[in-house]
């Protein structure tokens, strides 16, 4: 394994694709594809066809990746429940995607939107939780609501993917300053993240995948990370080591 992507590196290599012509609704949509098939795959292991599904969603793209993902796994006959910590109007231009979501059928619940206790429903009797609450771009502590429904998932009997890092995971160095999702599975996506590689980091990462996101080989040259030789269909489980 290399030392992977920082945070830096993940931005200038996602800025370096679109300005090569591949627009950022494109990679999060393949993105939210390749979720959604490990997720799938996941979950028919955990519990067969029917399996229960909960996806929690936050802002940018991170949170897009995962509400691509529900309205898949919908599609595919997984009955999937959407827990989003924040106002609908907060998630910015991925709002539609979670409306998406609701028209392929997800039940979408948002925390505080008065129907009570969201986190317990939409977690409970889940086989798998799909984690998209925080992204590459996050520093620090995770804070509320979102430490809450970070919690109630460490707490869930369920197996849980994280989509390209742990939430509450530094995406540099593999810190954990405050809740941080223990994940059995983490899909990177279209580079290593350095944190998810880091010493220690083991623990909280699981087992670590990574998809082609369509990613064109100039950008990685661009940015200085080594042009990938590992192109596939679907996700490819990584070797983290011990």
């Amino acid at each position: 394994m290399t030392s992977g992507a920082t945070r830096g590196q993940a931005r200038e290599l996602d800025g370096a694709a679109v300005a090569l012509g591949v627009p950022v609704e494109m990679l999060m949509a393949l993105a939210g594809y390749q979720v959604a098939v490990l997720a799938r795959r996941l979950a028919l292991e955990v519990a067969g066809p029917g399996a229960p599904v909960a996806v929690v969603a936050g802002r940018g793209n991170n949170g897009g990746d995962a509400l691509v993902c529900a309205r898949h796994l919908m599609d595919w006959g997984l009955p999937t429940r959407i827990l989003i910590p924040v106002p609908l109007d907060e998630l910015g231009g991925t709002a539609g995607l979670a409306r998406a979501a609701q028209g392929a059928g997800a039940e979408l619940l948002v925390l505080g939107d008065g129907r009570g206790q969201s986190a317990e429903r939409t977690i409970s009797g889940a086989s798998l939780v799909v984690d998209g609450l925080l992204g590459t771009g996050s520093r620090g502590a995770p804070r509320e609501p979102t430490a809450a429904v970070i919690n109630r998932v460490n707490r869930s009997s369920a197996e849980v993917l994280s989509v390209d890092l742990p939430s509450g995971l530094d995406a540099d160095t593999g810190e954990v300053l405050g809740e941080c999702i223990r994940a059995h599975h983490t899909l990177m996506l279209g580079v290593a993240k350095a944190g998810c590689l880091a010493p220690g980091a083991r623990h909280w990462v699981g087992r670590g995948w990574l998809a082609d996101i369509g990613i064109p080989r100039e950008a990685y040259v661009q940015v200085g990370l080594p042009a990938p030789g590992w192109r596939a269909p679907e996700p490819l489980e990584l070797d983290l080591g011990s």
